[in-house]
Order: structure tokens, then C-alpha cells, then sequence
């Protein structure tokens, strides 16, 4: 009788234990499998950002080629083009949907590229894009535009997630024994979901090439000790921010600066950077939150005017803004006469409750501000106005200096118009009529960006 309660035992013992490992299985197989799936939709979500990104960079691009009258800007936006439809192919191949599922996105992509290469080379070898070949450009434009607007409701629910690439996957354990993952025919919707939010460009165009300049206006100028760069800073923000800074740290990079910090209250900070030589305020950032808008952006612009005056900064000119938490960002680009000089730039952050100051920003500025001068020939603006296309309708003209890619910077005139429902800047190179560039001017009720 005990050996066989002893046997019994045993045997229950084994169950158990072959039960554990069974469980222990069985959850580390879950585990994995979950682990699986959320890497497989990780993947997905990024390849369908990257889609949408590529695609409507390609509309934008299409816009602009419409405008391009020179084989220099043609075959430029032509290159750009074709090089965002591959990758917006190849991110399309990585989405969980069949190859037919995809094939007429696939094929107006490859459309796109092929076609836009080909007006190059036509353009290069010193042919005429016909009014024809521009219409179809516009088409191309208009399906590009018209598909990512039908499923902008889509990216949305998806970045809410009130939609999930979960609908319609197969049971992840059976993925997983088979190593492959698939979605729904009702997914397939994707295939035309391309939208994108260009990012706000808060200093304007030709911002990016300051990154590599040097301090220009530093040059020569006497160090500043930190107690000096402490005064520099008090007296920038008045008495009622500047007695409550004291020193946190120095900065390095191509601005070596002191940076100072004031606690206002127990929610409000304020941050400002001096530079060591010349004793310039670099930026400043009060982080006051403003809980109503009385002001609007052109006297928010006004206010702005004024502050710069009373930092000795008088001959500039107003660009761009973006208006975000009751607080506009303005840009202003230093003047040299009637050119406008694009490299020196400053951003001013102004609260639309009652228009003080809660942010500062000169890099472009200290990096580029110096005497230009200005070449006396130069193209009339009816010599420059023939480089530009016939498609635009123009509204307003000036000068402007504008950098280029090997930091030369070339007097250019500046057409602002508008195509179809769109507005652009065209810039022409004042002195060889060669058109340089072409921005287009994204506007709405928060700001003004260029693409």
C-alpha cells in the first residue's frame, strides 16, 4: 500500500512538473510571438510614414517643376523627384499587401520619375517642354495631391489609433509557425494614404547653410568675462527677469557662450546665452505660458520691430511666423538697402496676450552679418521676369542675396506669385538671368512654411 501511494505520488509529481514546463512554454512562445508582432507592425508603421513622407515630397516637386523654365532647375527638381518615388517605392514593397494590391501605385510612381527624367534630358539638350507636356505635369500634380487629401482621415485614426495594422493580421501564432504576416484587402486602402506635414522652416529659406559658416561678426570683437556677459544679459531682459539670473554653465561649438538661467517662480524659468567675445545675446527663452490671445500677428510684428530697435538692430525685414500656444515666432532677415539679405536672420517670439518678448534667437544673424557689397550691373526686372515661367501669375518683386550650397552668395530677384491655388517664390539670378531656386509657400492659419 505505501509503495503504491509512493508510486502515485511520484507520478503526480511528474505531471506537475511536465505541466510548469509545458506552461512555461507555452507563455515563452506567446511572449515571443508578441514580441514578434509588435516589431512586424513597428516595422510596417515606419514603411507607411516613409511612403507618405516621399509621396507628397513628389507632389510639391511636381508643383514646382511646373515653374522651372532652365535646364539647371529642370533637371535639379527632375533628380529630386526621381529619387523620392524609389524610396517611396521601396517603402511600398515592405507593407504587409500583395503585389497586385499595389500595382497602380507602384506604376504612377514609376510614371512620375520616368516621365520627369525625361523632360530633363529633352530640357538639357536644349529642347522646349511643350504646353502639352506641362498639362501633363499638372495631372500628375493634381492625382498626387488629390489621393493623399481622400486619405488624410486615414493617417489620422491611425495616429490616434482608432485604426491599427492588427485589423485583418493573421493569428500571430499561426504567422509565426508559417513566417509570414498579411493583412486584409481592406488595408489595400493604404496603398493611396499620402499625406504629409512638411515641418514649419521658422527661419525662413535658406536657413541650413549657417550650420557650416563662421561667426563673421565676432571677428575682432574683445572677450567678455562672465560677469560682463551677467550685465549683457540683465539689462537684455529689464529689471524684473534680469535680477534673478545666475550663472549655469558655458556653451561650446562655433559660439562659445556663458548661459545664465533665472527662476521667475515656481513654474517660470528663463534661459538666455551670451557669447564670449562681442558679449552678443545669443538666444533667450522664457517659458511663461500664455492663456490668451489679444493681439494679432501684425501688431505681434510691431512689437517685435520695436524690441529689435531698442537692441540697436533697425534696417530688417519681416518673413515668415508661425503661431503656436498664443505666442507668434517671427523671422526677420537683415536689410542692405532694398536687398534683402537672407543669411542674417532672427527669430523673436512674442506673446499675443500683451506682447512681451519670451524668446530671442541670432545665430544667423552673428554667423552672417557683415557689409555686402552690392553689384551695380545687373539685369533690369522685366530682363529677369523672362526666366520666369508664363504659369505664374506675379505679384510682388524685390532683391535679395540668398546663399547657395558653396556658401557664395548670389544677388538674385525675388518673384512672389501664385500658380493655380498655390504661391511660390522664384529666384533669378540679377546679373545672368539663370533661375537659381524655386520655393513653394505652404499657408494656413498658423504660420507660413516653404517647401
Amino acid at each position: 500500500m505505501d509503495e503504491r501511494r509512493s508510486r502515485t505520488g511520484v507520478i503526480i509529481c511528474v505531471a506537475i512538473v511536465t505541466l510548469a514546463i509545458l506552461a512555461g512554454v507555452g507563455i515563452y512562445q506567446f511572449k515571443r510571438a508578441n514580441d514578434l508582432e509588435l516589431v512586424v507592425t513597428n516595422q510596417y508603421t515606419h514603411a507607411f510614414h516613409e511612403m507618405t513622407d516621399y509621396v507628397k515630397d513628389v507632389d510639391y516637386l511636381l508643383k514646382k517643376s511646373m515653374l522651372a523654365s532652365g535646364p539647371a532647375q529642370m533637371s535639379a527638381i527632375s533628380s529630386e523627384i526621381y529619387m523620392q518615388t524609389a524610396a517611396a517605392k521601396a517603402n511600398l514593397a515592405l507593407l504587409p499587401l500583395s503585389g497586385s494590391d499595389l500595382s497602380a501605385t507602384s506604376k504612377f510612381l514609376s510614371q512620375v520619375g520616368d516621365y520627369t527624367s525625361y523632360l530633363a534630358t529633352k530640357v538639357i539638350n536644349e529642347g522646349v517642354i511643350s504646353e502639352s507636356e506641362y498639362e501633363m505635369l499638372g495631372k500628375l500634380s493634381d492625382y498626387a495631391q488629390e489621393i493623399s487629401g481622400q486619405l488624410e482621415n486615414l493617417e489620422m485614426q491611425l495616429n490616434a489609433g482608432q485604426l491599427s495594422f492588427e485589423e485583418g493580421k493573421k493569428s500571430i501564432m499561426a504567422a509565426y509557425a508559417s513566417n509570414e504576416i498579411s493583412f486584409d484587402s481592406g488595408m489595400e486602402s493604404i496603398e493611396k494614404s499620402f499625406q504629409n506635414y512638411p515641418s514649419l522652416i521658422y527661419d525662413g529659406p535658406f536657413s541650413e547653410h549657417i550650420e557650416t559658416l563662421r561667426p563673421v561678426m565676432l571677428e575682432g570683437r574683445p572677450e567678455y568675462s562672465r560677469e560682463e556677459a551677467h550685465k549683457v544679459a540683465a539689462d537684455f531682459l529689464g529689471s524684473e527677469r534680469g535680477q534673478r539670473l545666475a550663472f549655469s554653465d558655458e556653451g561650446g561649438g562655433t559660439l562659445p557662450a556663458y548661459n545664465f538661467v533665472g527662476q521667475l517662480d515656481e513654474k517660470r524659468t528663463v534661459n538666455i546665452s551670451v557669447t564670449k567675445r562681442g558679449g552678443y545675446v545669443l538666444y533667450m527663452l522664457d517659458n511663461r505660458s500664455v492663456t490668451e490671445k489679444a493681439l494679432s500677428v501684425a501688431e505681434a510684428t510691431e512689437k517685435a520691430r520695436e524690441f529689435l530697435r531698442r537692441q540697436g538692430i533697425f534696417y530688417v525685414e519681416s518673413s515668415y511666423y508661425e503661431e503656436s500656444d498664443n505666442v507668434a515666432t517671427l523671422n526677420f532677415a537683415a536689410l542692405h538697402g532694398e536687398v534683402t539679405l537672407y543669411s542674417d536672420l532672427i527669430k523673436v517670439k512674442v506673446a499675443l496676450d500683451n506682447g512681451e518678448v519670451v524668446g530671442y534667437e541670432a545665430k544667423g544673424y552673428l554667423m552672417s552679418h557683415k557689409a555686402r557689397e552690392i553689384p551695380e550691373e545687373m539685369l533690369t526686372i522685366e530682363e529677369a521676369k523672362q526666366a520666369v515661367s508664363s504659369h505664374l501669375i506675379v505679384e510682388e518683386t524685390g532683391l535679395a542675396l540668398i546663399p547657395q550650397e558653396s556658401m557664395r552668395e548670389v544677388l538674385c530677384y525675388e518673384f512672389k506669385g501664385k500658380y493655380k491655388d498655390n504661391h511660390f517664390l522664384i529666384y533669378v539670378n540679377a546679373q545672368t538671368g539663370q533661375e537659381e531656386t524655386i520655393l513653394m509657400l505652404i499657408e494656413s492659419e498658423s504660420g507660413i512654411l516653404t517647401v
